[in-house]
C-alpha cells in the first residue's frame, strides 16, 4: 500500500480503536505523521508513495503517536522500524 492509500480506516485497524471516537485525533495524527516522514526525509508526498514500506513506517509512528499522548516525555526514543525504513529513503544525511 502507497502512503497516499492509507486511509484512517487502515489506521484505526492498526493501532486497534474500533470505535469513531477518537476519529479527529487519528486524523491529526496522521498527519503529522505524513509530516515527519516528509520533513525526515526530505521527499515530496508523491515522491513517498513509490516506496511502500513507508507506508510501514507511517502505521507505526501514528501508533506510537496514538499510545504516547503524553505532555512530558520520559525517555526520547525513536522506533527502529520507522528510523530504518525512513533512513533508507532520507535524502538530506546530515543528523
Amino acid at each position: 500500500m502507497r502512503l497516499s492509500e492509507v486511509a484512517i480506516d487502515d489506521v484505526k485497524k492498526y493501532i486497534r480503536v474500533t470505535d469513531d471516537e477518537d476519529d479527529k485525533l487519528i486524523s491529526d495524527i496522521m498527519n503529522a505523521a505524513k509530516g515527519y516522514i516528509t520533513s525526515y526525509t526530505d521527499m515530496l508526498p508523491e515522491e513517498a508513495d513509490a516506496f511502500e514500506e513507508i507506508s510501514v513506517a507511517f502505521m507505526c509512528l501514528c501508533s506510537d503517536m496514538y499510545d504516547v499522548r503524553t505532555a512530558s516525555v520520559s525517555a526520547a526514543k525513536e522506533n527502529p522500524i520507522v528510523r530504518n525504513i525512513l533512513g533508507m529513503h532520507r535524502k538530506n544525511l546530515v543528523i
